[in-house]
């Protein structure tokens, strides 16, 4: 649930806003995604389920009705996502074991690209990231399917699965470990558990 975020739009032009810039703000096409830049919160598409600008897709929710609904609904499940939505800073504790480095990072080397192609190329981690994107994504839904058929979205084993699952994307490009708990690592095939760690 924390994944989404709950953000304001310009509409109007900002006070101290040159008229050229604004200008051209205006002549983008519709869909055109421009993040703020601020000093009082980490970037915004790291708040967007860890994103980043090397190509991820963000989907943009403009609906009415569902914000409507998300921004004045008192039921307690409701009450609960608008306050993790509103909330501008990177999850507690986070355990990504990813190797996430460019070479703009301060742990980065000289050898980083080097090191992504060579990851790139190892075959079996990549089939058996693929396996393990997948299955996550079905540990997932049915963890947070309830006997009504109603989904639970702060199950705390379906959440540990959705991490893993997001963070797996990654572990394809970049190399690394996804972490779960240990209850869960018996859900998943022998072959791939070589790529979990348990959390501390």
């Amino acid at each position: 649930p924390s994944d989404a975020k709950l953000v304001s739009v310009v509409g109007t032009k900002p006070k101290g806003m040159d008229d050229d810039d604004w200008k051209l703000l205006c002549s983008y096409k519709f869909g055109t995604i421009i993040f703020p830049k601020s000093t009082l919160f980490d970037p915004l598409p790291c708040l967007i389920a860890d994103g980043d600008l090397d190509g991820d897709d963000y989907f943009v929710l403009y609906d009415e009705e569902i914000l409507n609904h998300l921004l004045h609904s008192k039921d307690k499940l409701t009450v609960k996502s608008r306050k993790l939505l509103h909330k501008l800073e990177l999850p507690d504790g986070a355990g990504l074991i990813i190797n996430k480095k460019s070479k703009f990072s301060k742990n980065a080397d000289n050898k980083w690209l080097a090191k992504a192609q060579d990851n790139m190329l190892d075959f079996s981690t990549k089939r058996a990231g693929s396996q393990v994107v997948g299955k996550l994504w079905s540990l997932c839904l049915k963890s947070s399917t309830r006997a009504n058929r109603k989904i639970d979205l702060y199950d705390e084993d379906a959440i540990s699965y959705a991490k893993a699952y997001k963070d797996a994307l990654d572990v394809q490009k970049h190399g690394g470990q996804l972490v779960l708990p240990r209850h869960l690592h018996q859900n998943l095939p022998v072959s791939v558990q070589e790529l979990f760690l348990t959390p501390r």
